[in-house]
Order: structure tokens, then C-alpha cells, then sequence
């Protein structure tokens, strides 16, 4: 059997109805559904380009060279699923597909898996890199967890694409149909790998989330990281309906791979478009009017300081303060634009009714008494004379027979 073409063997093909090539059961809805999601990706991303490179002061950064290479891949992914579906019968039953169709059917298959698989993750860590560059309350302990996100991020990518290349042996045996070929069992890897991404998924969303509900936001900001988590929620549930398909696919008695993998093409489309879609729409704040004028603190490469938002997720003007400043400056020009009110003249003899009675400095007779019985010696010993000069003189007379 082929490794993307699974449970197909002589016995399963023996059990199917008979082929119905003129008029087949098909499904021919999924090029307009998944042209429509890329287009809207496409679109948003472009806004969340033109944003960073118009509006911030820094530029592009390193989440957002990660987002443009997650949409490349993703447009891979979509050109893929389109070719397997629009020429290689993934759109109906595989019973309903020619037999030569089998090995093109398989190669697109193997594809889409390894394209879907890099550009999630590169999607993934678009979002971390982007968190990690706020400056939110417990910074070290964030970008601990976050690095450590980013670290499991890569390393299951890359198992995953590494299991996917030595599952079989040769590679080429994926889209070798019907010769034989040595491939591990499916059904543990597909299983695996749906549980890996959607766990990635979770804690991508969870872990900004988080970080962001204690930081202090507007309430603009705070409505717009809610709407963002509910988004991002629609990810996770397509995740696990990829997940829950990639068992299916596996685990199907018939062997009908194409009908099967047309349900794993649908769900990977969504998650993967309208994770671009998530991971852009924090960056389109800037185009609102209630956009605050002092954003969430950012740091380039964790140093430098950026303009942006999103709003990434730290603390914020928000809206009702920018219009009380505004209306503070218009109250503040309505008072210069109103005329000075006209000086008047203030009579004297209003300030002489504020002057309190003046007071003329004389001396009390109570103090005069005192200082008379000071000096007769009524209070003590009496006071010595004002001026003792006339005392010296007779001393030096009296004493030593000097003349004065």
C-alpha cells in the first residue's frame, strides 16, 4: 500500500461498489471555500504589513518575516489541496477515481501534509515572537514560558516532517501505487500528530491570553483581545476536527482515502488560513479611530521600544482619556478666545475703611514705676549709674594722685 493512500490492498478493493465514472458523487464546493479563505488571509495580512511598515516606527519584525513565510506556505498548501481535489479525485470516492490517478492522488497528499505542517508552526511562532517582545508583569517568567512554547513548537515541526520522510522506505513509496513498499503503520503517527498540533495550538492561544488579562488595558483594547481569543478558539476546534479526520483516515475499513482526505483538506484549510487571520488582526488596531495614542510597550528584539499594539497585548491611554485631553485644550482655547474683562478704578477711600486704626507707641506707667524702685534698690542691690565715668576718675584721684 502507498503511505498516504492507507488500508488500500487487494482484499479492500474487492469490497467496493462498482465505479461510476460518468456521473460521480462529488463535492465540488471546496475551491470557492478555500480561494475565499485565502483571499482573506492574503488581505489581512497585507493591511498587518503595510501597518508595521507605515505606522510603527520600527518596521517589520521578526514575527512578521515569520508570518509572510507561514502565507507562502500556506498558499502552497492551498494550490496543492485545489490540484487534489480539481484533478486527482480527492472531491469524491475513490472507487469513482481511475486507478492511474492513485500515485498523483498520494503525492498530493504527502504535499499538503508537509506544507500544512510548516506553515501552522511558522504561524505559531509568529504569535510567540510577537508576545515575547512585551513588556508585561512576571516579563522573565512570560518569556521563559514562552521560549520554552516556541522550543516544543519547533522540535515536534520537525519531527513530524522527519517522521513523515522515513515513514517509508524508499521516501517515494508514499506515491508508489499499487507496487509494495515498507511503511511504518499510519495509525499511530496520524493520531500523534493531530494531538501534537492541536496542542500547540491550545497553548498558543492560552498563554498571550493569559499574560494580557492582568496587564491594564482599554476597554477598546480589552473588547478587541476578547473577540481575538474567540477567533482564535475557532482555530483550535478546526484543529481538532483535523485531527479527529486524520483517525478516520487511517482507521477506515474501506480504504476510501480520497473521501476521507477530502474532510482533512477541508478542516487543515480552515485551521491554517484563519490562523493567519488571528495572528494579523492585533496589528489592525492602528486603522481605528479608538486606537489610543500610547500603546502597549514593546521591545525589539527585547530591548528597543516600539509604537504597536495589539494588541500583541502593558498599559495604555485609552479612549475616554484622549477626549477628556482634547476637551481640555478646547476649554483651554475657549477661555483664550473670550474677551478680558475692563479694569476698573477703585476709590481711596475704599482701601481707608480697610485700614485697621493706627496705635501710638507710649510708654506705660506701670513700667516707669518699676524701673524708679529698680533704681532705689527695691527690688536688690541698686542699680549702678547710667554713666560711671565720674566713679573711675575719683578712684584714680584717690588712689594713685593722678589728675583727671
Amino acid at each position: 500500500m502507498a503511505g498516504d493512500l492507507p488500508n488500500l490492498s487487494s482484499s479492500t478493493i474487492s469490497q467496493w461498489p462498482p465505479p461510476n465514472p460518468i456521473n460521480p458523487i462529488r463535492r465540488d464546493w471546496f475551491p470557492a471555500y478555500s480561494i475565499t479563505l485565502a483571499v482573506a488571509a492574503t488581505i489581512i495580512l497585507c493591511m498587518r504589513m503595510w501597518s508595521q511598515l507605515k505606522r510603527s516606527s520600527l518596521g517589520l519584525g521578526v514575527d512578521d518575516y515569520f508570518a509572510c513565510t507561514a502565507w507562502f506556505f500556506a498558499i502552497l498548501f492551498t494550490v496543492a489541496c485545489l490540484m487534489g481535489t480539481e484533478r486527482y479525485g480527492f472531491d469524491r470516492h475513490i472507487w469513482d477515481v481511475p486507478p492511474f490517478l492513485y500515485g498523483r492522488a498520494a503525492l498530493m497528499q504527502w504535499l499538503t501534509e508537509g506544507a500544512f505542517l510548516v506553515s501552522t508552526s511558522l504561524t505559531k511562532l509568529s504569535v510567540l515572537c510577537f508576545y515575547r517582545r512585551l513588556e508585561v508583569p512576571c516579563t522573565i517568567a512570560l518569556k521563559l514560558t514562552l521560549q520554552c512554547c516556541m522550543g516544543f513548537t519547533v522540535c515536534y515541526t520537525l519531527g513530524c516532517l522527519l517522521t513523515q520522510i522515513l515513514l517509508c522506505s524508499p521516501t517515494s513509496a508514499y506515491w508508489s501505487v499499487p507496487n509494495p513498499a515498507k511503511c511504518t503503520n499510519e495509525n499511530i503517527y496520524y493520531p500523534i500528530q493531530g494531538s501534537l498540533a492541536t496542542f500547540s495550538t491550545l497553548y498558543t492561544i492560552m498563554v498571550p491570553a493569559l499574560a494580557l488579562s492582568n496587564m491594564s488595558l482599554s476597554k477598546f483594547q480589552r473588547t478587541g483581545l476578547n473577540v481575538i481569543t474567540t477567533l482564535s478558539l475557532g482555530v483550535l476546534g478546526a484543529g481538532i476536527a483535523r485531527a479527529v479526520f486524520l483517525y478516520r483516515l487511517v482507521d477506515s475499513a474501506n480504504g476510501d482515502a480520497t473521501w476521507n482526505g477530502f474532510n482533512v483538506f477541508v478542516w487543515s484549510q480552515l485551521e491554517c488560513q484563519f490562523a493567519l487571520v488571528c495572528a494579523s488582526i492585533p496589528f489592525l488596531q492602528r486603522f481605528s479611530t479608538h486606537y489610543p495614542t500610547a500603546s502597549i510597550t514593546i521591545y525589539a528584539d527585547g530591548m528597543e521600544k516600539n509604537d504597536s499594539v495589539i494588541s500583541r497585548v502593558s498599559s495604555s491611554l485609552s479612549g475616554p482619556i484622549k477626549r477628556l485631553s482634547t476637551a481640555r485644550n478646547s476649554a483651554r482655547r475657549a477661555e483664550v478666545s473670550r474677551p478680558r474683562p475692563q479694569a476698573t478704578t477703585i476709590p481711596e477711600w475704599e482701601f481707608e475703611t480697610l485700614e485697621p486704626p493706627q496705635r501710638q507707641a507710649t510708654a506705660s506707667p506701670v513700667d516707669e514705676i518699676s524701673y524708679d524702685r529698680y533704681v532705689l534698690g527695691q527690688f536688690g542691690p541698686p542699680a549702678p549709674p547710667k554713666d560711671s565715668r565720674h566713679m573711675f576718675d575719683q578712684y584714680r584721684r584717690e588712689r594713685h594722685g593722678q589728675l583727671v
